[in-house]
């Protein structure tokens, strides 16, 4: 079992200045949001994260994020 809107690995391709071009090799067609999230800077475990409300080629919509403490893209919503 799961938890709901648990982050999921994600494959995502970036333009140059990281924003995403391309979510598990959907080309993304609108970045509709982007926001930082930095929290527990002050513990063990660290949050930093830099997400994004995108809109795929297909019309669907994912909220992807890189975790900036392992260097890793994940999807929380979507695709």
């Amino acid at each position: 079992m799961r938890r709901i809107n648990e982050p999921q690995a994600a494959l995502v391709e970036v333009h140059v200045d990281g924003t995403p071009r391309s979510v598990n090799r959907a080309a993304v067609a609108l970045v509709r949001e982007e926001w930082r999230v930095v929290d527990r800077w002050w513990t063990e475990e660290p949050v930093s994260r830099r997400y994004f409300d995108v809109v795929l080629a297909g019309g669907e919509r994912a909220v992807v994020f890189r975790d900036e403490e392992v260097g890793r893209w994940f999807s929380q919503r979507g695709t």
